[in-house]
Formats: structure tokens, C-alpha cells, sequence
């Protein structure tokens, strides 16, 4: 499974590439629930930011096959 911080960087290049090449899509990206599951006070539980990595590369994919 990919490290917290490799999930981190790739939701955070998914995201940017939709501003950039989809911005009619960013507006998707609000309605995603980001209710990630904490392990502790400090930490996200690396299961929901994959399935939200997952949430936004299905967006991407979807719209992409589609357009």
C-alpha cells in the first residue's frame, strides 16, 4: 500500500491536473466526502485517502472518456 505522504502527492497532482485541464470539473471535486477515519488524533487512515484518490481519478476518467 502507498506510503501517507504518496497519497497526499498524488491527490494533490490529480487535483491539479483537473484545475488545469478540466476546470469545469473542479466544482465535482466539493461534492467528494472527505470523511477520512482518524487512527489517531493527528492521522488520516490511509484507506480513505486512497479511496478518495480513487473518487477523483474516476471523475478524471470518466469525463475523460466521455469528451
Amino acid at each position: 500500500m502507498e506510503s501517507q505522504n504518496d497519497l497526499n502527492e498524488n491527490i494533490r497532482l490529480t487535483t491539479l491536473k483537473i484545475q488545469e485541464e478540466h476546470p469545469e470539473l473542479v466544482k465535482y471535486i466539493n461534492e467528494i466526502p472527505r470523511n477520512f477515519p482518524l487512527k489517531t488524533e493527528k492521522e488520516v487512515n490511509n484507506k480513505a485517502l486512497k479511496a478518495y484518490l480513487d473518487s477523483l481519478n474516476n471523475i478524471l476518467e470518466t469525463y475523460s472518456n466521455k469528451h
